[in-house]
């Protein structure tokens, strides 16, 4: 294989241009033909997205036809050996060329009735998957209609142009420099607001013994969402000023809000994770995805009915409360979109108990002021977060942000306390013990306990409490159950 330059390639004419270059696409070099026209090109990523914007920018029949012209994996033409070079050893850098009969069998049925469905070749990067992951692309991908195939498929000829892309042609001076440094690379949109009006209702909700919660109505869904985009494939956004990788935060934003039309679920993770499938489907630049939503948090509003008062159903009053969150990590995995890190949390909870928990023992030396306290009443800052053990038991025994709040209401209530710590452990312990699908807690506490101004001489119950010294103590504790086996 003869390598050139970017400064080589760059001068070609367009007959040479595409004979150096056809080998990138299965089939008749029609895209390469019309890349020639974007020239010159900076460096390998510049000439990979024009190459790319050639093949989205085809008519849906032309782009059905470049599918076409992918060999089945393990066909005819590789165990006949007539593939092209670029597909002979892509094939066998995945094992594909060591594959037992029955492996075989497998793989020719998996192609069978992928063309029956889709009337084109099952097309996937072979040199981004070995034979196991292909068999689980050929599992997932089944399902989807025609046009998601489509998209998907596209996407995988993309990869496939850049490995050869990377073959073919040498890295510029620049990109040779930059792989002296590590980049750390992210952007994205913050503090999307959206406010969802007649959302599905949230029902089948587990009873606990300290909870009277059990269903949400939904009527308003209301949330703010971020998202966060991580990965290479925009870095030349950095290092040229090269933007044709880079979505729109704008673009994000709206399609945040589409999607919060579209969404059937009933809670904040059910549509982070529909966000997150529908950005990296849509999106194949984007690598790994973070969704970051936050409750926005409304109560019903009572007003006279009947004789007395009951909650409205169309009137509603902005709580300052403690609220709902929840974050979502997504990457691809194949053909696959997995989810591949969460945390849900109750966030902004302000707590005082008047009498039932006590500070003492604690060391004392020169520069201890603070008086032991036996009964105090006391005041907290509380964010809690917890994760799953099974990421798939947020759809199938999901645990409700207002039942975890509850739980620690009713600890706090109950449990005499001889210190923060004391207290939220006994608090972890209660929710690892309620929910057995929460693989670990954390709590993020801050002492606001108020100083004491003055007592009754008639009642000594009765006192009064100003502000603190406005610095305050932190707590955190963070329990997770041991592997068992």
């Amino acid at each position: 294989m003869v390598q050139l330059t970017l400064q080589e390639i760059n001068a070609l004419d367009q007959a040479h241009f595409v004979e150096a270059l056809g080998s990138l696409f299965e089939g008749p070099p029609w895209i390469v033909g019309q890349t020639w026209q974007a020239r010159p090109f900076a460096n390998r990523e510049q000439l990979f997205q024009a190459l790319c914007a050639v093949m989205y920018r085809a008519e849906s029949a032309q782009q059905v036809v470049l599918l076409q012209a992918h060999p089945d994996l393990v066909g005819r033409a590789a165990l006949a050996g007539t593939l092209t070079p670029a597909s002979t050893s892509e094939q066998a850098a995945a094992g594909l060329d060591t594959l037992t009969p029955h492996e075989i069998e497998t793989f020719q049925r998996f192609n069978a009735e992928y063309r029956a469905r889709f009337q084109f070749p099952f097309v996937i990067c072979v040199r981004a998957n070995k034979k196991e992951g292909i068999l689980a692309g050929f599992a997932a991908r089944l399902p989807h209609s025609r046009e998601e195939e489509i998209r998907i498929a596209l996407g995988e000829v993309a990869k496939i142009c850049r490995f050869r892309l990377h073959d073919l042609v040498l890295p510029t001076e620049k990109e040779v420099s930059m792989d002296q440094y590590n980049y750390e690379i992210s952007y994205g949109k913050a503090c999307v607001p959206l406010y969802r009006v007649y959302a599905a209702p949230l029902t089948g909700v587990v009873p606990i013994p300290e909870s009277s919660f059990t269903s949400r109505e939904n009527t308003l869904f209301a949330a703010e969402v971020d998202v966060e985009v991580f990965g290479g494939n925009f870095i030349a956004a950095y290092t040229e000023g090269d933007n044709r990788s880079v979505v729109a935060t704008d673009s994000m934003k709206n399609f945040i809000l589409r999607h919060a039309l579209d969404f059937e679920g009933a809670t904040l993770e059910d549509f982070l994770h529909l966000l997150g499938q529908k950005f990296l489907t849509t999106y194949p630049q984007m690598e790994r995805i973070r969704l970051t939503g936050r409750e926005l948090a409304f109560a019903a509003a009572p007003v006279p009915q009947a004789g007395g008062f009951a909650e409205s159903n169309v009137l509603f009053t902005r709580s300052n409360n403690d609220f709902a969150t929840a974050q979502l990590d997504f990457a691809r995995s194949g053909e696959q979109i997995v989810v591949t890190g969460h945390e849900c949390g109750r966030v902004g909870m302000q707590l005082m108990k008047i009498t039932g928990s006590s500070f003492t023992n604690f060391v004392r030396d020169d520069y201890t002021t603070l008086p032991e306290r036996v009964d105090r009443p006391l005041y907290i800052f509380l964010d809690v977060h917890w994760k799953y053990a099974d990421i798939s038991d947020i759809a199938r025994r999901y645990i409700p942000a207002e039942q975890v709040r509850d739980v620690i209401q009713v600890v706090f209530h109950e449990f005499v306390s001889e210190s923060i710590q004391h207290l939220v452990h006994e608090m972890g312990l209660r929710l690892l013990k309620r929910f057995p699908q929460m693989a670990e807690i954390s709590f993020a506490g801050q002492n606001r306990t108020r100083d004491p101004m003055a007592v009754s001489e008639i009642d000594p119950k009765i006192k009064v409490y100003s502000d603190p010294f406005s610095a305050y103590g932190s707590i955190k504790l963070k329990l997770a159950r041991k592997n068992e086996g």
